[in-house]
C-alpha cells in the first residue's frame, strides 16, 4: 500500500510539475488523475480505454509482368487481383508508407439491463485521399464500430464467417491470399459456441454494365452460422454461409432484375504446439465465396448473355505454421492457394489461380516495440494461361501502445 501511495505520490509531482492535472487542484486529485491515466478513464458508470499502434513499413517491390500506378492499393499490401499480368516487362518500386497505424477506443457501461461495450476502431490504409507529393495526408476510415448487450452484437465487424484466430501472422496487412477477410455490418447473437447472423449483402458479377461490376440490389442479408470447439489445444470452427446474388441492371440495352442463391462452407483453426508455437489453418468452398476470399480476386457469378446469373465454385486453402526461437525472436510461415471453376462464358482475362507464400523474421525488442523483415510472394494466373508474380521484402517497426 505504502508502494503504491509512493508511486501515485511520485506519478502525481510529476504531472503536476508538467502542468497536466492543472495548477489549482489537489495533490489527492492529482493522484486520482494518475489513476484515471494508468487504468483507462471512468465517467459515472461507463469505463473507457483506448489504444492502438504506430507502423511504419518499408517494401521493395518487384514485378515479373509490368508495374502498379501511384496510388494502387497493392502497392501498400499483396492485393492479389492487383498483380501486373502480360506486361511489357517486368519492374520494380520502393514504397514507405505509415498508413497502416492505428487507434482504437472501447467503452463499458453498466446500467440496469446490464452491461453495454461498444468498439470503434480506425486507421489510415485504402481510402483513395492523400498523395505523396508533400504532406502524405490519409483520411482515417471506420474498420469495425459496434455495440454488444449480453448475446447480441449490432454494428461493423469481422464477418461471422471468419475464425480470426486462424489469420497467420505477417508483417503484409492482410497476409495469406486465399483468407476469408471481410468487415461489414451485421446482427449476430451467441449462445456458447453458436453464432448465427444477419449480414450486410452485396454482389460482384462478371459480365455486367456496372463497374466494378457491384451490385447493391439485394433484398435478403448474407446468412451464417458458425460452431466453435476450443480447449487448451486451440480451437475448430465450422462456418457456413447463405447468400443471394442479384442484380438489376441494362445487359446489352435490355432490362433484367434476376437473382441466385449461393452458399460458402469454411473449416479454419488455430492448432497449439506446446506452450507458444501454433498451426493456423484454413479450408474454404463454395459457389457464392466471391468478396469473401482472396481480397475479392475472384467474383461471384456470371451473367450470361440471356441475362442469367452463373455462379462460381471456387476453393481456397491457408497453412501457417508460427515458431519461438526464443522469448523475443519468433517466425512465420505461411503458404496459400486459391482457384475458381469460371464458366467459359468469362472474358480470357479473367483470374483462374491465386498463389502466396509468407515467411517472416520477427524481433519483440520489448513488450510495445517490434522490429521485423518478411518475404513475400504472390502469383495470378489468367483463364487464357497468361500469368504474373510479385516478389516482396518488407521491413516493418511497430509500437503498440
Amino acid at each position: 500500500m505504502i508502494a503504491r501511495k509512493a508511486t501515485y505520490l511520485c506519478g502525481a509531482l510529476v504531472l503536476a510539475q508538467a502542468g497536466g492535472a492543472g495548477a489549482d487542484t489537489t495533490l489527492e486529485e492529482r493522484i486520482v488523475v494518475l489513476e484515471e491515466r494508468m487504468d483507462g478513464i471512468k465517467s459515472g458508470n461507463t469505463q473507457i480505454d483506448f489504444g492502438g499502434f504506430i507502423k511504419a513499413d518499408t517494401m521493395m517491390s518487384k514485378y515479373s509482368d509490368g508495374d502498379l500506378a501511384k496510388g494502387s492499393t497493392g502497392r501498400d499490401f499483396m492485393v492479389p487481383s492487383t498483380i501486373p499480368v502480360g506486361g511489357g516487362g517486368s519492374s520494380e518500386e520502393l514504397d514507405f508508407i505509415a498508413k497502416q497505424s492505428r487507434f482504437w477506443l472501447k467503452s463499458e457501461t453498466m446500467t440496469s439491463a446490464g452491461a453495454v461495450q461498444g468498439y470503434i476502431e480506425i486507421d489510415f490504409q485504402t481510402t483513395g485521399q492523400g498523395d505523396e507529393r508533400i504532406s502524405n495526408s490519409y483520411s482515417p476510415r471506420i474498420r469495425h464500430a459496434y455495440l454488444a448487450w449480453g448475446n447480441w452484437l449490432f454494428g461493423q465487424t469481422w464477418s461471422t464467417f471468419f475464425n480470426v484466430s486462424a489469420l497467420p501472422e505477417t508483417l503484409d496487412f492482410v497476409g495469406a491470399a486465399g483468407t476469408v477477410f471481410e468487415r461489414q455490418p451485421q446482427i449476430r447473437y451467441t449462445s456458447g459456441p453458436v453464432m448465427l447472423a444477419f449480414e450486410n449483402p452485396s454482389t460482384t458479377l462478371y459480365g455486367g454494365d456496372s463497374n466494378p461490376s457491384e451490385y447493391d440490389d439485394n433484398n435478403v442479408p448474407d446468412i451464417v452460422a458458425r460452431y466453435n470447439l476450443t480447449g487448451g489445444w486451440g480451437n475448430v470452427s465450422l462456418s457456413a454461409m447463405g447468400r443471394q446474388l442479384k442484380y438489376e441492371d441494362d445487359v446489352g440495352g435490355t432490362p433484367y432484375d434476376e437473382d441466385e442463391y449461393g452458399y460458402g462452407l469454411s473449416v479454419a483453426g488455430r492448432v497449439m504446439l506446446g506452450a507458444m508455437d501454433d498451426i493456423r489453418f484454413q479450408a474454404h468452398y463454395g459457389n457464392a465465396l466471391g468478396r469473401y476470399t482472396t481480397l475479392n480476386a475472384f467474383r461471384s457469378g456470371q451473367i450470361e448473355a440471356d441475362g442469367s446469373i452463373e455462379l462460381i465454385d471456387q476453393w481456397s486453402g491457408v497453412l501457417a505454421l508460427r515458431h519461438h526461437w526464443s522469448d523475443r525472436w519468433r517466425s512465420n510461415f505461411a503458404v496459400s492457394v486459391s482457384e475458381a471453376d469460371n464458366p467459359d462464358t468469362v472474358a480470357a482475362t479473367t483470374s483462374k489461380t491465386i498463389h502466396s507464400a509468407h515467411a517472416n523474421l520477427i524481433w519483440q525488442v520489448a513488450e510495445p516495440l517490434t522490429l521485423g523483415a518478411e518475404l513475400i510472394y504472390g502469383s495470378r494466373e489468367l483463364e487464357n494461361g497468361d500469368d504474373g508474380n510479385l516478389k516482396r521484402v518488407q521491413f516493418t517497426a511497430k509500437y503498440a501502445f
